[in-house]
């Protein structure tokens, strides 16, 4: 706004008469003196939220995942008696979460996109609204990377779980 603002009186001077004036202010939220302290602390605070919330997800995928593994000990026994390796059978783990919480974000940012970009939602939640803004893509790839590290934690406990699975033991259970 600051670079274009005598750029446009400039333009709207040029097309007036002679002795007019013209003044470009901006008068929005944001020129206020102070409002980007308090943006910066209101995106601190939500993104505090945002962190708590992620996390307390995490544990309920960890303990989704530790139950699962549970579930799954003969699997894992069987599949060290055929050869599997300690590496191969962590990878495995890990990916299985990886991937699960990945395909999830992918699904709900296509999900965002698609009822940001119908002509329903928007007019019916916001009336009035003539310039729909357009799609956030940081706040997009700032969820798939948070997808992705949650998935990462959530799978690297039951990962180390699944390592201690002794073959003898698994193939007994």
């Amino acid at each position: 706004a600051s670079e274009i603002g005598p750029v446009l009186a400039m333009d709207l001077r040029a097309g007036l008469p002679e002795g007019q004036s013209v003044m470009v202010n901006r008068s929005d939220w944001a020129s206020q003196p102070g409002m980007e302290d308090s943006m910066r602390t209101f995106e601190m605070i939500t993104g505090g939220i945002a962190v708590l919330i992620l996390g307390l997800g995490a544990l309920s995928l960890i303990n989704i995942q530790l139950v699962a593994m549970r579930q799954r000990v003969r699997e894992i026994g069987v599949r060290r008696a055929f050869g599997a390796t300690s590496g191969r059978v962590f990878v495995s783990v890990l990916l299985e979460s990886l991937v699960a919480t990945t395909v999830a974000g992918i699904i709900g940012i296509a999900i965002v996109v698609a009822v940001l970009r119908s002509d329903w939602v928007v007019p019916m939640m916001f009336q009035g609204m003539q310039d729909v803004p357009p799609f956030p893509m940081r706040a997009a790839v700032t969820g798939l990377v948070a997808s992705v590290i949650v998935g990462a934690i959530a799978g690297f406990i039951p990962a180390l779980v699944a390592l201690r699975v002794k073959v003898i033991d698994a193939i007994r259970f």
